[in-house]
């Protein structure tokens, strides 16, 4: 399975974020970098959200209310 695109759509600080990683070759790494607090740790527990079911409590519904939370994502491959 590989990650087209993650679409942060109401989660942490994020309203309607996608983030494109669709790019590079198949089997591939993305590395994504970037200052303290600019999302990172908050876009790796989005997917981790995703892919194994939100927690009864979250420190991540601090800007949209838990119930709004969102996110979403393209999948690709086997």
């Amino acid at each position: 399975m590989r990650i087209s695109r993650l679409e942060l759509r109401a989660f942490g600080p994020f309203t309607d974020v996608t983030l494109d990683l669709s790019a590079g070759a198949p089997g591939g790494l993305h590395v994504i970098y970037g200052p303290n607090e600019a999302g990172k740790s908050s876009a790796r527990r989005a997917l981790a959200d995703l892919l194994f079911g939100f927690e009864r409590q979250t420190s991540d519904d601090h800007k949209h209310p838990y119930k709004a939370l969102r996110v979403a994502a393209v999948l690709a491959g086997p």
